[in-house]
């Protein structure tokens, strides 16, 4: 019992696999194999069967030709033996009639006088009295023919064979000296002999047929299965990398197209394994680049600073992933308050990195008692000189406000002039101060200096990216359509500026990709 009910668990188990077999892959009906056997078969029988008709049609026409031509040797002999024997000498006439006889395939013999009458005869068709002149049926036109000795042919049915038919065989016999008629042979053959050696004929060809058609189908299908065979391993393969093992190679050591096509196979899962590691990678790559994002975004401020008169609101987009564009803001004292804007030469991780490295020194010096712009550009210069490669280096302006004094004063590394928008004018003012980069020499000396902000007064430090953003026709946005929308928006509090920025950056865009990190800060006095 336990046995049956084993028996019964394992059947079922085995059905299940096969059935998810079928359906997880549906199956061939016809395979390549059948496909490529019945048409090599169809070809040898369509061959064979041609060659066999042909040969037994060849045959055939071959062995009628010999025995009409022995009939009419027969005939001709008749003829000769009735021309020196009618009227002379029955007895040769008897003894060429008794010789016909013996012949099994000739149905019937006659020799007839120059009227028609039956001189000597043998007739193994239907028993009948003879009628004189000869008259059995068949339409020979002796009476037309008293002049020619041809040989004359009819064919007949022959009455004793539903399938067979005779030949009938006649000729005039001539005078051999003025050529009159004097006398008709007749000879009667049937064709049963012809059937029968077309029948022998077919007893030897068919065999030979057969035999070699059975040689043909056994070949067809050891050649489709030899030739299939690195098809059925590209399709295995095929199966095999198609479940996710780009390890597999196709094996297929030929010289012929399938080898090539194994070969190209193998360089094509070569290649998608390739790309799909670096796909990999690059996605990898990509959120890690997507979270140094993040947290580089994060060390920006991101609150819009309004504080006894001063507010303060930044802006950073990086063109690639990351950038090197940064931008700050910190109290320093009650009164005072400082703001830094920098741009590290270049793009991506390594600007990024530099960028990171200016912040660090950057909020490591602020919280110090003592601050002077020139001090805290200085700082950051030695500090990171030592540390930068020899192909980066950076921009930078830091500036402070005293609330008590009512001064701006600032010190510049090579990042550009002072660009402010002065209420009392309703223009705005260009104040250079020259200064070198930051990590190109470690013993540079950094100058600042002072001017006085007044009520609506508005500082807009940038970057590159924003002066030299382009559009879709090569045009830079410049620092003409920057101070425009300076005057004409002065009344916007420092947030909503930038915001008026931003958006008029993005459509002046368009669909064209930033091609540098876009950095803004603006400062401004409310009162």
């Amino acid at each position: 019992m336990s046995d049956k009910t084993g028996n019964r668990r394992r059947n079922g188990t085995d059905q299940g696999k096969k059935t998810a077999g079928k359906e997880g892959r549906p199956g061939v009906k016809f395979g390549i194999r059948l496909k490529f056997s019945l048409a090599i078969m169809s070809l040898v029988v369509f061959i064979i069967l041609s060659m066999t008709l042909f040969f037994i049609w060849r045959e055939s026409n071959i062995l009628e030709m010999q025995i009409l031509e022995i009939v009419e040797r027969e005939i001709v002999h008749l003829a000769n033996t009735a021309q020196q024997s009618i009227g002379v000498d029955e007895l040769s006439i008897i003894a060429a009639i008794n010789d016909l006889k013996k012949i099994d395939y000739l149905k019937y013999a006659f020799v007839l006088d120059k009227d028609e009458a039956v001189v000597q005869y043998f007739d193994r068709r239907e028993k009948r009295a003879l009628a004189q002149p000869l008259d059995d049926g068949v339409d020979r036109n002796l009476k037309t023919r008293a002049q020619s000795d041809d040989i004359k042919i009819l064919t007949g049915r022959d009455p004793g064979d539903q399938r067979g038919r005779i030949y009938d065989f006649s000729r005039t016999v001539l005078n051999k000296f003025d050529k009159r008629k004097i006398g008709t042979v007749v000879i009667g053959l049937s064709d049963i002999i012809i059937r029968n050696e077309i029948a022998n004929i077919l007893k030897i060809i068919i065999p030979i047929s057969l035999l070699f058609l059975l040689i043909a189908i056994i070949g067809s299908v050891v050649m489709a299965s030899i030739t299939i065979r690195p098809v059925r391993a590209l399709s295995r393969g095929a199966e095999i990398i198609g479940k996710g093992n780009l390890d597999y190679r196709i094996e297929i050591n030929t010289s012929d197209e399938l080898g090539q096509l194994a070969r190209e196979f193998n360089q094509m899962t070569a290649q998608i394994k390739e790309a799909k590691e670096k796909e990999i990678e690059s996605r990898i790559m990509e959120e890690q680049i997507e979270m140094a994002k993040e947290i580089q975004e994060g060390l920006n401020p991101t609150t819009f600073y309004q504080k006894r008169g001063i507010q303060i609101k930044g802006y950073t987009k990086a063109a690639r992933g990351v950038g090197g564009d940064y931008f700050d803001y910190i109290d320093i004292d009650d009164n005072k308050v400082g703001a830094l804007i920098s741009d590290v030469a270049g793009k991506g991780v390594p600007a990024s990195l530099v960028m990171v490295m200016i912040r660090t020194v950057f909020t490591s010096y602020i919280s110090r008692k003592e601050v002077d712009c020139a001090g805290v550009v200085r700082n950051i210069n030695e500090s990171l000189n030592a540390d930068f490669a020899l192909d980066k280096f950076a921009t930078l302006f830091f500036m402070i406000y005293d609330r008590s004094s009512e001064d701006l004063t600032f010190s510049n590394a090579g990042h550009g002039p002072l660009f402010c928008y002065r209420a009392s004018m309703k223009s705005c003012t260009i104040t250079k101060l020259d200064g070198v980069p930051i990590g190109i020499q470690e013993d540079s000396e950094y100058r600042q200096a002072r001017v006085k902000l007044y009520p609506g007064d508005m500082v807009i430090l940038f970057t590159d990216g924003v002066t030299e953003m382009r559009n879709e026709q090569g045009e830079e946005y410049g620092v003409q359509r920057l101070n425009k929308l300076v005057v004409d928006n002065n009344h916007l509090n420092a947030e909503e500026f930038v915001q008026l920025l931003v958006n008029d950056l993005e459509a002046f865009r368009g669909k064209e990709p930033p091609h540098d990190d876009t950095t803004i800060l603006v400062l401004k006095r409310t009162s």
